[in-house]
C-alpha cells in the first residue's frame, strides 16, 4: 500500500502585489508633496464674490456647450444703453427681454473666436504689468472638467500675474431669465466714473 508522503511547503506572503502598492503610496506621496510645496500665487483662485457681496468683472465667459460661449466684456455696456435709448418707451420686462435676446445673439461666439480673444487679451496683460484684468467664468455643472481647465492654464500663464481670473458655477438660464439688465455708473477707488452692466438674477 503507498502512502503519500506529507509536503512541508512553507506558506509564503506574495511580495509582488505588496512591491506594487508600496511603488502606488510613494508616487502618491511624492506627487502630493509637490503639490503643496507650490506658490501660494499658483494655488489661489480668485472667486470674484466674497462674502456675498456683488461681483465685478471687466470680462465675463459663460459656458454654454462644448461649442459656443457668451463673451461679455466693457463693449456691452454701450450696447446695452443704445437699446435704452432706442427702445426705452418699452414696459421693463419687455424691455429686459430685448436687452437679453440682443446680447445673446451678439456676444454668443465659438471657441476659436474665444482663443482669440484669449490670446488678445494675455497680449495686452503681458505688454503693460500696470495694467490690471479681472475674468470671470461662468460653467454649468454638466459641462466637462477638461474645458474649464484649460480656459483656466491660459488665464494663468501671464508674465507679470496681472491677468485674475474666478470660476463659479451658473448657467446660461440664469443670464436668460435676469430679473434686471442695465447699465450703473459707479465711482472707482481712484474716483473715476465707470459704466458697470449689471445682471441680477
Amino acid at each position: 500500500m503507498a502512502f503519500k508522503r506529507p509536503s512541508h511547503h512553507k506558506e509564503q506572503i506574495e511580495l509582488v502585489s505588496l512591491i506594487d502598492m508600496i511603488f502606488i503610496l510613494l508616487v502618491f506621496f511624492l506627487v502630493t508633496s509637490f503639490v503643496i510645496h507650490l506658490p501660494m500665487q499658483e494655488r489661489s483662485l480668485y472667486v470674484p464674490t466674497p462674502m456675498e457681496k456683488e461681483g465685478e468683472a471687466q470680462i465675463l465667459i459663460q459656458l454654454i456647450d462644448e461649442e459656443r460661449v457668451f463673451w461679455i466684456d466693457e463693449e456691452a455696456s454701450v450696447v446695452v444703453e443704445q437699446i435704452e435709448a432706442d427702445y426705452g418707451y418699452l414696459a421693463p420686462e419687455r424691455l429686459r427681454d430685448l436687452i437679453v435676446a440682443r446680447l445673446v445673439d451678439r456676444y454668443t461666439v465659438s471657441y476659436d473666436v474665444l482663443d482669440n480673444r484669449l490670446k488678445a487679451l494675455r497680449k495686452r496683460a503681458e505688454t503693460d504689468p500696470s495694467a490690471r484684468f479681472f475674468v470671470l467664468i461662468r460653467c454649468p455643472d454638466e459641462m466637462p472638467y477638461y474645458q474649464v481647465m484649460n480656459l483656466l492654464a491660459f488665464l494663468s500663464d501671464t508674465r507679470y500675474r496681472n491677468l485674475k481670473y474666478g470660476c463659479v458655477g451658473g448657467r446660461m438660464e440664469d443670464i436668460r431669465n435676469s430679473r434686471i439688465v442695465r447699465v450703473e455708473a459707479r465711482r472707482d477707488r481712484q474716483g473715476h466714473v465707470r459704466k458697470n452692466l449689471l445682471f441680477d438674477f
